[in-house]
């Protein structure tokens, strides 16, 4: 395993209304602060999505000398509703980004379970139940346009449907039974559980799926203290899951983003 970089890390500074990141700087930027050879973008920081600009993009990242591994995409549409336009207009926004992924030469995008609405509802649950079948139905939909691309689709434990470790293993799941494990999985948050979630039961259940992991970082201090959560112990279940890909960092900390993530660096290869 190696580290890599979830560039919401930056959104602050990406975001900043006096003295924005340009997001084409930021493969250089992160390569030369971090020493990080990979990156997850996200489709919110894309400037553009017309061919010169994703042309840019990617040659930023070789010049810099970093992989860039997938798309966090973040859309309107809810993949699991109850309301077909709102699962449709999902699948237009979502899947629109698939070939462009392709086109960037990036084999994955990250899209939201949706699901809010179900939430709070127990597993078993009319209404949850169908939500589930609605979510896989619309994943194997976006499945269908990714084999054709070669992108694969990952599901993250966020929130809606997917913060429940059990829909979200149940959903993925049966996405692979019907188009192979290579098609979807899951991109595993080690923080973005709900208060009531045993962590570490909830990452054992989603594990088996991974495809991608956030190796999320909230506060942490300059002896490298995290009080959120434990770091070693993710990792070994990370490793006792058998995962041997990139540990994406995502920084969401109070602090300076550029402190946080070179904090999470430290720690993280220090663990490694």
């Amino acid at each position: 395993m190696d580290l890599s970089l979830a560039t919401w890390s930056l959104n602050r500074l990406l975001r900043n209304t006096d003295k924005p990141i340009v997001y084409l700087d930021v493969p250089a930027m992160v390569r030369q602060h971090f020493g990080i050879e990979a990156l997850e973008l996200n489709n919110v920081f894309f400037a553009a999505r017309d061919g010169d600009y994703l042309r840019k993009l990617v040659a930023a990242a070789e010049k810099a000398g970093l992989r860039l591994l997938n798309i966090a995409v973040d859309e309107q549409g809810d993949l699991s509703s109850a309301d077909p336009s709102a699962r449709e207009l999902g699948l237009e926004r979502y899947g629109a980004w698939i070939p462009i992924a392709a086109e960037m030469g990036i084999g994955a995008i990250r899209a939201n379970s949706g699901g809010r609405a179900v939430a709070d509802k127990p597993a078993g649950d009319p209404a949850r139940v169908a939500a589930e079948q609605a979510c896989i139905d619309s994943l194997r939909h976006l499945c269908d346009i990714g084999k054709k691309h070669g992108v694969a689709i990952l599901v993250e434990n966020h929130w809606g449907l997917s913060a429940d470790p059990g829909s979200l293993a149940r959903v993925v799941a049966a996405v692979r039974q019907s188009h192979g494990n290579d098609a979807a999985g899951t991109l595993v948050d080690w923080g973005n559980w709900p208060q009531h979630i045993d962590r570490w039961d909830a990452l054992r259940q989603v594990f088996p799926y991974a495809m991608a992991v956030h190796a999320k970082v909230n506060d942490i201090d300059e002896n490298l203290n995290h009080p959120s959560f434990d770091h070693a112990r993710c990792l070994q279940i990370t490793r006792e899951a058998g995962y041997d890909g990139w540990l994406g960092i995502e920084y969401e900390g109070k602090d300076d983003p550029m402190t946080g993530i070179e904090r999470a660096v430290r720690k993280l290869r220090a663990l490694l």
